[in-house]
């Protein structure tokens, strides 16, 4: 067991090495891994709920800002903000690398992986706290879950904009080659 946990952890050392960006990469896992050990640590063992749900927010905030403003761009190219006017209607922007050969395949399979298991791992713990009627806790399940849930559907939307930006360059460079052909 124990040269299995070192040969996964060797493994997973290599995996961020060999990353075109090793500490962006590690600083878009750190703070998901410090607000789950924070959120681990001080319900099962300090137990002190005031200072857990701080910490924990605090670590999950700093982990949504990083995560929207710089793992974001630099390890997949993207970007996206909301902005809700004065009449409350809501406006998404999304920026995207135009060339996408720029993005390592390794920073972008860590990027996706950590974005997508965030949110699972919340509401596991939220269906877990549920289920075991420790609703005390959930408030700040939900705070955790809504940071993570928000990232991911920025970023699917970004991704599916930038999906989309694609197909219509290439379609306006088809169209160009066959009017130039013409002339």
């Amino acid at each position: 067991a124990a040269g299995a946990a070192r040969t996964s952890a060797s493994a997973l050392r290599d995996l961020f090495a060999t990353a075109k960006n090793p500490k962006v990469c590690c600083f878009h896992v750190l703070f998901k891994c410090a607000a789950f050990t924070c959120y681990l640590l001080g319900r099962h063992l300090i137990g002190n709920y005031v200072l857990t749900f701080i910490l924990t927010v605090v670590l999950c905030a700093f982990d949504f800002w990083t995560v929207k403003n710089i793992t974001g761009r630099l390890l997949v190219g993207m970007r996206w903000w909301n902005d809700i006017k004065e009449d409350g209607s809501s406006r998404w922007y999304f920026e995207s690398v135009a060339d996408e050969s720029a993005i390592d395949p390794k920073d972008k399979s860590i990027f996706w992986g950590a974005l997508y298991v965030w949110p699972v791992l919340w509401a596991v713990m939220f269906i877990l706290n549920f289920m075991s009627l420790t609703w005390d806790w959930l408030l700040l399940i939900v705070i955790a879950l809504v940071f993570a849930a928000s990232n991911v559907v920025g970023y699917w939307k970004c991704s599916k904009d930038q999906k989309r930006q694609m197909a219509d360059w290439a379609k306006s460079q088809a169209v160009r080659a066959v009017v130039s052909s013409w002339f």
